[in-house]
């Protein structure tokens, strides 16, 4: 199975990068390794260390391929627009779509109810007091999507 994890960069590359959203999103990383192989932009591109593959120029293409070749999108909108254009690219291509739903940002209806047009499943959190407070619930998630 191959995975596209879709996740905030720019903001996080541009503000410095958070240990408490870094570390949970490497277990994310780690866990769905263990389903598959896993495409991830924000690891390709070094944490915003490697400006080559992590500008515009490369990475959409790239990460347009990606989406496509995937056979499920896990997605952390957060409120990037980055992500929102990865969710457009895997609900018009009908793509399987893990999506956390996060209370902590104002998402688009049109996030909010990609599962009206891609077959979705949707976890919500709440990220208001970081990613580590809701580690258990995101791995919790992912594991239950894949029946374990």
């Amino acid at each position: 199975m191959k995975i596209y994890l879709a996740s905030p960069i720019s903001k996080y590359v541009r503000n410095g990068m958070d240990k408490d959203y870094t570390e949970t999103i490497d277990k994310v990383y780690e866990l769905l390794c263990k389903h598959g192989e896993v495409y991830y932009p924000l690891k390709k591109e070094a944490y915003g260390e490697d400006k080559t593959t992590g500008s515009g120029e490369v990475c959409t293409k790239v990460d347009f391929d990606k989406v496509n070749e995937a056979d499920l999108i896990v997605a952390f909108p957060e409120d990037s627009q980055g992500v929102s254009v990865e969710m457009g690219w895997a609900s018009s291509a009908k793509k399987n779509v893990l999506i956390f739903i996060d209370k902590n940002y104002h998402q688009s209806e049109l996030i909010r109810f990609i599962d009206t047009v891609t077959p979705a499943v949707k976890a919500n959190i709440n990220t208001c007091d970081g990613y580590k407070k809701q580690e258990k619930e995101i791995l919790d998630a992912i594991n239950k999507y894949f029946g374990e």
